[in-house]
């Protein structure tokens, strides 16, 4: 394997969609300070452990203990009719994510954000029946697109934030074409898609 594959494999393992919810509640907390500022520390530790367990751990577990059963050939979902129950399952915590936040005040941003990414989880699952759609695109799609629109509904700058993730789309994008997991089309529809749903939803 040579170092561009090597490097592709890194990207793809950092930038798994099922860690895009977490790391998009890690860019909140350090771009809207004034929203942390009235939150305590243990609730806001109490916020992350609680969005790391249902959206990262939870979810990893369940597609860890489909790879050992031998339901899914690898932790990547590469193949596509074995994101069936993966899918299914991210969709399902997703939502108990939204649910458990919706009732929270200071982190209704964070709780739209988790209703649009159960949605595009849903039409992904969908889409998947008939096409082969790049989940890795459709995550930092989704991130980047609900960046986006919350810049522009709340007129606020976020300028290198922005700039930052849509290189960050172009490098995952490569690291998907490098390791052959997709083609361009896959790669594009998958980064519209996410970006589409989570970008209207914000401007809704």
């Amino acid at each position: 394997m040579n170092n561009g594959s090597s490097l592709a494999k890194i990207i793809s393992g950092l930038f798994h969609p099922v860690l895009m919810p977490f790391f998009t509640l890690m860019l909140m907390l350090q771009t809207h300070s004034f929203f942390v500022g009235l939150l305590p520390l243990k609730e806001i530790l109490i916020l992350m452990g609680s969005v790391l367990l249902t959206t990262v751990i939870c979810p990893f577990l369940i597609i860890f203990f489909l790879f050992r059963l031998k339901l899914v050939s690898s932790l990547y979902m590469e193949k596509r009719e074995e994101r069936i129950m993966p899918l299914l399952s991210i969709g399902v915590f997703y939502y108990l994510t939204y649910y458990l936040l919706k009732g929270i005040s200071l982190s209704v941003l964070f709780s739209y954000f988790m209703l649009g990414a159960t949605l595009l989880i849903m039409i992904c699952l969908f889409v998947n029946f008939f096409f082969k759609i790049s989940l890795h695109m459709a995550g930092i799609g989704g991130v980047t697109g609900f960046w986006l629109g919350l810049s522009i509904r709340q007129g606020t700058s976020h300028v290198i934030l922005l700039a930052s993730l849509f290189l960050l789309c172009g490098l995952l994008g490569f690291a998907r074409l490098k390791n052959s997991n997709h083609s361009p089309k896959e790669v594009y529809a998958g980064l519209f898609l996410g970006a589409g749903i989570l970008f209207t939803l914000m401007m809704l």
